[in-house]
């Protein structure tokens, strides 16, 4: 189980979005290709529900889109990769806005669908109101929610069950756990599930209640419930969406996201996003760099990080290839998103003996927000500079 927290380090902040017709309403992101999948409602009248789905890079970048008629509200979405590709879960097939079933869709970057296409519709239960899925990646889950009275979410009453993904990819929904839920009296904004436990957003626009609880699928007891005070004072703040964020599909330090949606004055709608701290400790992985400016001291000293917890661990001893001096402010590489302090963080490192005789041999690093190592020291020093230190992210 993940540790709930109030401040959360950010992923993205003001993400532009493909449509501009209305804020973001479900997100999912996609390990293997390290890319956001964000859902959005585009309010097309009557049962069309036309929605657009985003794909942007880590970074935020807009890459391309896909328009999906039939399909609800876009309350939720699941990405699932096969040898063929990428398939997106999405509502379908709506009444009176929201979806009576689940499609799954091929992703046509740029493309279009109808997810009320009988080829592609999934109907894990039959009678039941304003459905969505979603996927836990860690077990390859499809996770779907449904409710047994057409109310709005403060008022509904119903369950979450979770499937085998490939059976219900088959069209086969044989239940591995069913998990019922009583009115919550809050306004629900997204979930999803992480190995043990649901996870359930609520909150309204412009006020400050956003709130995150964990429950655990056995039991159905509420263990955690937080208040989340992530990218406050944001103009017409509001809750949006919720999936695992990890490096790899199966990644058992995986931890949850959320997004908060938001709309300026002059109508622009943005994502942003933040996730909780992540949970045990990652093996080393390494860091790119420009292997044409710098070397390691050895194999051994080849950049690296490593995630335990919320502290993240830098590893490395690089010098300059043609010899030269270390320019004041030099980046040496870039830390990936998830290790990235959420604010610039001073690191102490170690210079080789033979750059200076009767000086110290420490060092001053820099890491910032953008996850940039710099060297910052006036002695033009020359040599193998190193670093075996650690700062905290959140």
């Amino acid at each position: 189980m993940i540790k709930l927290a109030a401040v959360t380090p950010p992923l993205l902040a003001g993400a532009t979005l493909a449509s501009a017709a209305s804020l973001a309403q479900s997100v999912y992101w996609e390990s293997s290709d390290q890319l956001w999948y964000v859902c959005q409602p585009d309010g097309t009248p009557g049962d069309l529900d036309r929605v657009t789905v985003s794909r942007l890079t880590a970074d935020g970048t807009l890459l391309d889109r896909m328009s999906i008629s039939r399909a609800g509200h876009g309350a939720n979405l699941g990405v699932e990769r096969d040898a063929a590709g990428i398939r997106l879960w999405t509502d379908a097939v709506p009444s009176g806005g929201w979806a009576t079933a689940v499609a799954r869709i091929p992703y046509v970057p740029n493309g279009t669908a109808d997810a009320s296409d009988p080829s592609v519709v999934r109907t894990p239960r039959t009678g039941v109101y304003r459905v969505s899925a979603t996927i836990d990646p860690t077990r390859r889950q499809l996770v779907y929610r449904w409710q047994s009275n057409n109310v709005a979410s403060p008022q509904a009453t119903g369950g979450i069950d979770r499937y085998d993904l490939a059976a219900a990819a088959a069209g086969t929904f044989t239940p591995l756990q069913k998990l019922s839920y009583g009115a919550s009296g809050k306004t629900l904004q997204g979930y999803t599930s992480l190995g043990d436990h649901v996870y359930h957003l609520y909150g309204d626009q412009a006020q400050d209640n956003v709130t995150v609880t964990c429950t655990d699928w056995a039991s159905g007891t509420v263990l955690q419930s937080q208040h989340v005070t992530a990218f406050p004072g944001l103009p017409f703040r509001e809750p949006e969406g919720m999936c695992v964020f990890g490096n790899s599909p199966g990644d058992p330090a995986a931890t949850v996201a959320f997004g908060i949606g938001a709309r300026t004055d002059a109508g622009v709608r943005n994502l942003n996003l933040a996730r909780f701290p992540h949970p045990g400790t990652n093996p080393w992985v390494p860091i790119p760099y420009n292997t044409a400016l710098y070397k390691p001291n050895s194999d051994n000293y080849v950049p690296q990080y490593r995630l335990a917890g919320d502290q993240v661990f830098v590893h490395f001893s690089l010098a300059k290839v043609d010899g030269t001096a270390w320019a004041q402010g030099e980046t040496l590489f870039q830390l990936p998103l998830r290790a990235r302090p959420d604010r610039t963080q001073r690191l102490l490192g170690v210079v080789s003996g033979q750059a200076v005789t009767t000086d110290t041999m420490a060092v001053r690093l820099e890491v910032a927000a953008d996850g940039k190592v710099s060297v910052w020291d006036e002695r033009s020093l020359k040599g193998w500079i190193g670093g075996d230190v650690s700062l905290w992210v959140c």
